[in-house]
């Protein structure tokens, strides 16, 4: 029997890598049509939300410009340092004219998509420069890990503001390492910046892109060598080091008090783009002059937007908050996702969604009989009973138990049947939706453990589960124990100490269609399948550990599930009528 299981067991892990290797050569846009092909059911109750219904004309000029290109402009930073890019001036347009920077840490030489970004901006009216940040391309200086952006992203402001062709306002643009320069040069508070375009970032590149939840870098990050790689090592804890590079709370309250207005974007596949979201939650709470724009893409650009193309929407609130062009741009709801499995996009108020209801469902010892893992547990809204119970899992570098959620660089989160991963792990699954249920927020996981070792991780994956027993990967979340309280301060756990820890899932937008069920898998590690293209996520902890996960009367273990509409989760309106 265990050698005919682990023959099903190798022919399931052939199959996840041949799915995976065909989904890795899909291009985007044939992931784009598959998307629109599908069209699940909405979740029950947000039939009457503010969906986009069709495409229309965007609220920004049709008049477009000829550009002129001037190439080894040279910008002189405070310490003497000088920084060259390439100047991209519309023709035709009368000048001094609002501009745009983008600031490019990989330098500005044979950087297509930043070159036609800006020609696009500049087409459209807005002189627009595209420079190498210092160490990159033929800019001097040394480079490290988004080395002076800050200041440097300062004195490039400035200086463009007092060029012939400005006329003092000055807006930022970029993705990925162009946006993360974007939030460093705002919380420099440059006086004549007035707009930012951050796209697939993070404010918080420590805990979203280097070290998540407090981890170690994983294969992506060590990946990015010298001298990226090298100049974090010594930097394990949040420091003052990470101070200098990272926004905090009040970092964009200062933002949002000089008034720059910022236009936060990103993809639900995408693995930093959490870390733009919770910037977009913290900015817009404290009143800053924002909007989030969360499409169903990995870390490029997005794609299929509607009512209109994300170009278009950089072009509009420039014009916006650079010309004072009353377009209507702020009018409109300050969120913008795309909802996955219906697959359209919808405007919602806020975020977090205010009108989500938090659906507490906690880990049961009852067979859900839907996976043989390890306890093949169930979650229930019915607080347990009994007074001891609790799952163990032993712990290794080399064997795990692993689960697979790191995202790739192009196509994200890994599109194969997780399930014969999940079955050494362990696992709690709830009933069969009766309604298509919709999950748009973060999933918390509170819950009790307590491990044989000093440093532990602990990982989730929160997945789809179909009625012919497959398991889609949904998101994931991740923790280290000893910097669960502080990444600053890291506190050793106490070998056999019960303790409480608590995961935020990255956030996402799904709908889990009638028949399927949720369920929450836990392990001490996250690995690579074979031949995945560009992993991204949290290394592995070198350290073997016996870890118990309790879920009883005493340590009551649960999630926190934000549901929109009023679909009912199993077990759910069992508790409501007691």
């Amino acid at each position: 029997m265990k050698k005919r299981k682990y023959l099903s067991i190798a022919l399931a892990l052939l199959l996840g890598l041949s799915v995976s290797m065909a989904y890795v050569s899909t291009p985007i846009s044939a992931q784009a049509e598959q998307k629109q092909q599908t069209n699940d059911s909405m979740g029950d109750g947000t039939q009457n939300r503010n969906w986009v219904k069709k495409s229309k004309k965007p609220p920004i000029s049709t008049k477009t410009y000829s550009v002129n290109v001037q190439e080894n402009v040279e910008i002189t930073m405070r310490d003497g340092v000088v920084l060259r890019g390439r100047l991209f001036l519309p023709q035709g347009v009368d000048l001094p004219q609002p501009s745009l920077i983008l600031e490019n840490g990989y330098g500005h030489v044979n950087q297509k998509k930043a070159d036609d970004l800006s020609r696009y901006l500049a087409e459209h009216g807005y002189p627009t420069l595209h420079v190498g940040l210092r160490g990159s391309g033929t800019s001097d200086g040394e480079a490290n890990l988004f080395n002076k952006f800050s200041e440097d992203g300062y004195d490039l402001v400035e200086w463009m503001a007092k060029q012939p062709w400005s006329d003092g306002n000055v807006g930022l643009v970029g993705q990925s390492l162009r946006g993360i320069s974007q939030w460093l040069t705002a919380k420099e508070l440059p006086p004549s910046l007035k707009a930012i375009s951050p796209e697939i970032a993070c404010t918080d590149c420590y805990d979203y892109l280097w070290y998540p939840g407090g981890m170690l870098p994983g294969p992506g990050r060590v990946g990015r060598g010298d001298p990226e790689y090298t100049s974090v090592l010594p930097h394990r804890d949040f420091d003052a080091w990470w101070r200098e590079r990272t926004l905090n709370t009040q970092d964009l309250q200062s933002i949002s008090k000089q008034g720059i207005a910022a236009l936060i974007s990103g993809g639900w596949q995408d693995y930093i783009t959490p870390g733009n979201i919770q910037a977009f939650k913290e900015f817009s709470a404290l009143g800053g002059k924002s909007k989030m724009i969360i499409g169903p893409g990995a870390h490029d650009t997005i794609y299929d937007l509607l009512p209109y193309d994300f170009k278009d929407y950089q072009v509009a609130w420039f014009d916006r908050y650079l010309r004072g062009l009353d377009n209507g741009i702020d009018k409109e709801d300050s969120v913008l996702i795309y909802v996955q499995g219906p697959n359209q996009w919808r405007f919602e108020k806020a975020w977090p969604i205010p009108d989500a209801r938090i659906a507490t469902m906690y880990l049961s010892d009852q067979h859900s009989g839907s996976i043989s893992s390890i306890n093949d547990g169930t979650l229930s809204a019915v607080q347990p009973k009994e007074q001891n119970s609790s799952e163990d899992y032993e712990y290794s570098p080399t064997t795990g138990p692993f689960l697979h959620t790191l995202r790739s660089n192009k196509n994200g989160i890994l599109k194969v049947d997780q399930s014969p991963y999940q079955e050494k792990t362990l696992t709690w699954t709830t009933g069969s939706l009766s309604d298509p249920t919709e999950l748009t927020g973060s999933v918390k996981f509170s819950f009790w453990a307590e491990s044989s070792a000093e440093d532990t991780d602990f990982v989730i994956e929160i997945s789809d589960v179909a009625p012919d027993g497959t398991a889609t990967q949904v998101t994931a979340g991740y923790l280290n124990g000893p910097r669960a309280k502080s990444r600053t301060h890291p506190t050793p756990l106490t070998p056999g100490k019960i303790e409480q820890f608590n995961i935020e899932a990255l956030p996402t937008s799904y709908v889990f269609q009638e028949g399927h069920r949720i369920r929450i898998s836990m392990a001490g590690g996250t690995t690579a399948l074979p031949d995945q293209v560009g992993p991204q996520g949290p290394g592995l902890n070198p350290n073997e550990a016996t870890v118990k996960i309790y879920q009883d009367a005493r340590y009551p273990s649960h999630l926190e599930i934000p549901i929109i509409g009023k679909a009912l989760l199993p077990t759910e309106s069992k508790k409501r009528n007691k």
